[in-house]
């Protein structure tokens, strides 16, 4: 029997439901004994190549070990393509799936129908963002992926689901979030939403809301950490002052979030973040993540409160009115340079209090991170995630 050879596989889809159709493809290598998977990128949502006017992709990329031979592969790999209902159609136009062979071990060939490694590989930014994840190390022609990822074009890349952990929510065996209740340190009870990992949590994490509530857009973003391996809690910050409230973007929801934060106190919220996060320390060290007025409370966690690791905040519009106040773990902060309710002069003012908090400012409006309002900008959320996901990974060790 052959030696197993180590390939890299790219996956690619823009129809139908393609985050379950690229879950089943790469099942599908190894139920059908096609390869023995060894790791698994994050999905990523990326801009289509070479014909514009279509759907954004998804896209993954996933290692095995397979003791087929290049072509046999190539023919196994079609065979799962026709299965999940591609047909041919024009080049770079959209598909159900597509699955390619990037590498296969240390092997070069240049048919005329398969070219190893992939002959556009090193240009690609769709395939070298996943790429890089698992194999970043790997060179080819001398230049290692994750250098040559550092010099493609990655506008409009971001990350729908970090980890590997996609692959068994698509399964269905990573139950979604459910609603708890809390019980704060003064005896009230709030609700707060919970999403568990696919396996032991390498961390717990504790979601703060914008002033729209624990909405659909909040409950996403507890599933992505969840994806990523943390024991997540998304507290319902309002429910001291109205129960289950879910706002959506629009103008007409903006008069009542402005009312219901008003009518929040500093102190019952912080309290209120607290029970979170003894929640979350059942997942390990703590961390907390939180945008727009949630933002604004991850820094005043930070300051405030025991129990918090390290802490990162998205726009938040009153941290330069307590800039003054010292971080007691390592914080990290991200805002944007168009965003008319933060002045880049309070942005100055926090950069001057905190020398040592690191402050990223990208060429966004305010929300940026959202990808339900119009302000969303896939560049910049796709490098803070980036930078949050790194700052996260090495702080709650």
């Amino acid at each position: 029997m052959a030696e197993p050879a180590l390939v890299a596989l790219g996956f690619g889809a823009n129809l139908g439901d393609a985050a379950r159709t690229i879950a089943r493809a790469v099942r599908e290598i190894e139920a059908r004994g096609i390869g023995r998977r060894i790791a698994v990128s994050s999905l990523w949502r990326t801009p289509p190549w070479g014909r514009l006017d279509q759907p954004d992709f998804l896209n993954a990329c996933a290692l095995y070990e397979t003791c087929l031979a290049a072509r046999e592969l190539l023919a196994a790999l079609k065979r799962i393509e026709a299965d999940l209902g591609r047909v041919d159609g024009e080049r770079w136009g959209p598909r159900v799936i597509d699955i390619d062979i990037l590498l296969y071990g240390d092997e070069q060939l240049a048919d005329p129908d398969l070219v190893v490694p992939h002959r556009e590989l090193l240009n690609r930014a769709f395939v070298l963002a996943p790429l890089a994840e698992i194999c970043g190390d790997r060179a080819i022609a001398g230049v290692k992926i994750a250098d040559a990822l550092r010099r493609v074009d990655r506008a409009g890349l971001s990350i729908m689901r970090q980890g590997d952990g996609w692959i068994g929510r698509e399964e269905g065996k990573i139950a979604m979030g459910e609603t708890i209740d809390l019980t704060c340190e003064d005896g009230v009870k709030i609700s707060a939403y919970r999403a568990r990992p696919d396996g032991k949590p390498k961390g717990g994490m504790v979601v703060l809301q914008e002033i729209f509530g624990v909405n659909h857009h909040i409950r996403a973003v507890a599933d992505k950490y969840a994806a990523a391996g943390y024991l997540v809690i998304a507290p319902a910050l309002f429910d001291r002052v109205e129960k289950g409230v879910e706002l959506g973007y629009g103008m007409d929801d903006r008069p009542r979030a402005m009312d219901l934060r008003g009518r929040t106190k500093v102190e019952e919220t912080l309290a209120d973040i607290a029970a979170a996060v003894e929640a979350a320390k059942a997942g390990g060290n703590v961390g907390i993540v939180g945008y727009c007025w949630g933002g604004t409370l991850a820094y005043a966690a930070a300051a405030r409160l025991s129990g918090v690791a390290a802490a990162v905040g998205y726009y938040g519009g009153a941290i330069a009115g307590i800039a003054s106040e010292r971080p007691r773990v390592p914080l990290m902060l991200h805002f944007g340079e168009r965003d008319k309710h933060i002045p880049l002069s309070d942005v100055d003012k926090i950069r001057a209090a905190q020398p040592e908090v690191p402050v990223f400012v990208y060429a966004a409006d305010h929300g940026f991170n959202c990808d339900e309002r119009e302000s969303y900008d896939a560049t910049a959320a796709a490098e803070a995630e980036l930078r949050t996901f790194e700052f996260f990974a090495a702080e709650l060790k």
